[in-house]
């Protein structure tokens, strides 16, 4: 693991300041031994106490749901608020278990559509852009679609230094590379090598990285790094969905190379990507990170935050 170069040694982390974040590492990690099928209904418990007492990310969602979510009723809008705050709870409790689980346990639980894409660009020797979204079991998600597939992921540095490199340490040993998102270099090496990127392309980084695009009819900050990279490493790029299905199975599906990208017009191509990943969280759209503040930038520096 050493090798990696993003990970530090734990032994930096012994600074009092960190006694904290230590405690809650142990009893996570403890939560990690339980049975997956027990960890699941001890999240389910905190995901409804957090609905109770989780206000501020509870009045995110309810922002952001109700933004994107017109054509529901009121009623029927609370109810996804709800449910969402439980489900993003419930991916917490998914990634202890992809922090320190045993993921050949769940392949059994797993329904894969679309890999064929995947393998047929393996056999090419072509590297691609894998573009998935902040689905609430993302750490979960991961684990289960490095089973069926070699992939580098990307990711957004923690603001806690030691959370960080437990989050690393978890992600690691089930993939080809982990990459902080200013790692740039390292991703070109990586597709024009032939390897496959998942690149995470729906949080807002604000103005200087994204242009603004429709992401459910809201005008959103959007990267724009999915379609630069796709050009310069001249890589097709797939659309990643991965939810918990209705029976307690996991579904993994993989859509087919998008065709004509990227256009050369970097609104068009940024308002794609939001089409097609809004297609994936229409399917289970309590699975979403609803709970982040996906629209506080705004297109005019004037106009006033829907978060206020």
């Amino acid at each position: 693991m050493s090798s990696e170069p993003n990970v530090v040694p734990l032994s930096a982390f012994m600074h009092p300041r960190y006694w904290g974040t230590w405690v809650l590492i142990g009893f996570l990690r403890l939560l990690s031994l339980l049975p997956f099928r027990l960890l699941m209904i001890v999240g389910q418990g905190f995901g409804w106490v957090s609905y109770h007492l989780a206000k501020k990310r509870r009045r995110i969602a309810e922002v952001n749901i109700d933004l994107c979510f017109p054509e529901l009723t009121a009623v029927e809008r609370r109810s996804l608020v709800k449910k969402t705050v439980q489900e993003n709870v419930l991916g917490f409790f998914e990634s202890i278990y992809a922090w320190w689980g045993d993921a050949k346990q769940l392949r059994s639980q797993v329904d894969v559509s679309g890999l064929e894409h995947l393998e047929a660009l393996k056999k090419q020797n072509k590297g691609a852009m894998l573009v998935g979204a902040h689905y609430s079991n993302l750490d979960l998600g991961g684990l289960l679609v490095s089973l069926f597939a070699d992939v580098d992921v990307t990711y957004r540095r923690h603001n806690n230094p030691l959370f960080n490199q437990i989050i690393i340490r978890g992600r690691t040993p089930n993939f080809g590379r982990v990459l902080e998102r200013s790692q740039l270099r390292d991703m070109i090496r990586r597709l024009k090598d032939g390897k496959v990127l998942w690149y995470a392309a729906d949080q807002d980084y604000g103005r200087k990285h994204s242009v603004f695009a429709p992401f459910f009819g809201i005008e959103a900050a959007t990267v724009n790094g999915t379609a630069k990279l796709a050009k310069m490493c001249h890589v097709p790029v797939l659309i990643l969905g991965h939810q918990r299905q209705p029976n307690g199975r996991y579904l993994i599906d993989i859509t087919p190379a998008l065709e004509g990208f990227p256009s050369g017009n970097d609104r068009d191509d940024a308002a794609r990507i939001n089409t097609e990943l809004e297609k994936q969280i229409r399917r289970y759209p309590a699975q979403y990170m609803w709970v982040h503040r996906r629209f506080k930038t705004r297109p005019e520096k004037v106009e006033p935050s829907f978060y206020r």
